[in-house]
């Protein structure tokens, strides 16, 4: 029984670790912030930034690349903690 406590207990970090990992990712004066729960948070462009469908095209494509780098630096950390 305790054995599962204690397993749970582990879940429970492992999730909470999880959850604290963030990633940022910038293109084109767009930077975004992305935690391992896939939440969005931060989001700054800069002045400099394309205005219109260069702006769009410019969020669309750094904020798949945070995803991206969130998949891949959870993908590491859990194959380190399954370890």
């Amino acid at each position: 029984m305790f054995d599962k406590l204690k397993q749970l207990n582990e879940l429970r970090k492992m999730k909470n670790a999880i959850q604290a990992e963030t990633v940022t990712a910038e293109r084109n004066g767009v930077k975004i912030t992305i935690n391992g729960s896939f939440n969005v948070e931060d989001l700054s462009v800069s002045p400099e930034a394309k205005q219109g469908s260069g702006l769009e095209k410019d969020l669309r494509a750094c904020f798949n690349d945070a995803v991206g780098k969130i998949q891949a630096t959870l993908a590491q950390k859990f194959s380190s903690m399954m370890q």
